[in-house]
């Protein structure tokens, strides 16, 4: 039972240095991690690198000492008259082939007994030593027997002195790499750090306008992760931009419908004693009422259009759609004494969504009822890859001054095309030109005062170019 305890206990205190380390690991600033990684790999390269190097260095060592013996024990072989016992750290001895010293001495620690090693290099370690001996035979007139020449080392000679060059070496290499490494990478996420920073202003001041500088040469991830953090503040504001100029707008244009009918409302509480006068306060607040409908309904639509929404396309027939429209039109135009005329060519198809184009459409046919005269001609025919349908209506026309302003959001002209009977907030043509440009077309405007207005809309054929 007590072993099972303290097997438990164990288990809770490595999971607990593991939660702990975790958690010390996750506090870490991104560039000490970094170093950190880039630490521990270069040493795992260099330790190994240090293995490689010991190993070769170790091989070719013992090749050197080898062949110099060998080289050292044949050249005291040729002429054994000049025979010395100890010479450049090299013992020398002579032997008969009984396995008697008659020349020279055993270094203190080899072996008395050894084999023979004729041909190849011997190796004994022995008392912490290393001996390396080679046997040469003497054939002499007077004297037959054998030459050996040993040389030695101590083991921890050997190994200690390139262990310890490669340790420091190793140390140096890592503290170089690592604050070099440091500083470079400190560098290289500088603008991270200026992106936080960046956020952090944001954060405090709602200060969507700023944005964080991109380094004129670099093209690397940072500077893409930069660039669409950018593009991310753009968006953020101008959806803010958006939401107040919404803002704007209604409390702009509502404040005087709320007012008339508040003024009315009081009007008919304190003074109205007559069936018509109430019928006539109501109809004024009926009026009021409708168009601050079709006002909130207008401001909708146009912040559908601004956000993007995105829209379901399909091949939309044109010239049976305007051949609808102009039908509907008909009889509301002849009540008003006013003639539509349409040329309106056949199989004219777009991709897009017709519910847009056709409120898009209709608000340039219900704009030209405003202030036309006596005729609307609504037209639409191919013009090689391209759908082009033009609005003309011979009213007061637009001065030319204001064509290049009047699809601008919430733009009015001058009080003679905006008189009260024909009175609108300046978002028809802003609806208009954004459902058209959504569609990849293009829409302008011509105009003679006194003359006529035209609006020509073109637009890209289903063969030539799909929407995404």
């Amino acid at each position: 039972m007590s072993s099972k305890l303290k097997t438990k206990d164990q288990g809770h205190d490595l999971n607990s240095m593991s939660g702990a380390f975790k958690h010390l690991w996750n506090r870490m600033p991104l560039t000490l991690k970094i170093m950190l990684w880039y630490t521990l790999l270069l040493s795992i390269l260099l330790i190994f690198m240090s293995i490689f190097y010991y190993n070769y260095i170790g091989t070719a060592h013992n090749t050197e000492i080898r062949e110099r013996l060998q080289q050292q024990t044949l050249m005291m072989s040729t002429d054994i008259r000049k025979f010395k016992p100890y010479e450049d750290g090299t013992f020398y001895l002579v032997y008969t082939q009984d396995g008697l010293i008659t020349k020279g001495y055993l270094p203190d620690g080899f072996p008395n007994q050894s084999n023979l090693s004729l041909g190849q290099v011997g190796e004994i370690q022995a008392n912490g030593m290393t001996f390396y001996y080679y046997d040469v035979p003497i054939n002499a007139p007077n004297y037959r027997g054998f030459l050996r020449a040993i040389t030695s080392q101590k083991i921890t000679d050997q190994n200690g002195s390139t262990i310890y060059t490669l340790l420091l070496l190793i140390i140096v290499a890592l503290l170089i790499s690592s604050i070099g490494g440091y500083i470079f990478i400190k560098k290289g996420l500088k603008p991270l750090r200026k992106l936080t920073h960046t956020a952090k202003v944001i954060g405090k001041n709602n200060d969507l306008s700023r944005r964080i500088e991109l380094p004129d040469i670099a093209r690397d991830e940072v500077y893409e992760l930069t660039t669409t953090f950018n593009r991310m503040l753009s968006g953020l504001e101008d959806s803010s931009n958006r939401e107040k100029q919404f803002s704007s707008d209604v409390s702009h244009e509502l404040r005087t419908p709320i007012a008339v009918i508040q003024a009315e409302s009081e009007y008919a509480i304190k003074y109205a004693r007559t069936p018509e006068e109430m019928k006539e306060g109501l109809v004024h607040i009926l009026e009021q009422a409708k168009f601050m409908s079709s006002l909130v309904s207008q401001l909708l639509d146009v912040a559908r259009l601004e956000n993007n929404y995105e829209m379901n396309v399909a091949p939309v027939d044109v010239s049976t759609m305007l051949k609808n429209l102009v039908h509907d039109y008909t009889r509301l135009c002849a009540e008003k004494n006013i003639v539509i005329n349409s040329s309106i060519d056949n199989d004219l198809v777009v991709i897009g969504h017709e519910v847009s184009l056709r409120r898009a459409i209709t608000n340039l046919i219900d704009n030209a009822i405003k202030f036309t005269k006596s005729t609307i001609d609504i037209t639409a025919k191919r013009n090689e890859l391209y759908l082009v349908i033009e609005v003309t209506d011979n009213g007061i026309g637009i001065e030319a001054d204001n064509l290049s302003q009047i699809f601008n959001r919430m733009y009015q002209t001058e009080q003679s095309r905006n008189k009260k009977s024909n009175h609108g907030i300046g978002l028809g043509l802003y609806f208009v030109d954004k459902v058209v440009h959504l569609h990849h077309g293009t829409i302008t405007a011509k105009s003679e005062l006194g003359v006529f207005t035209t609006f020509i809309i073109t637009l890209p054929l289903s063969d030539t170019e799909d929407m995404e």
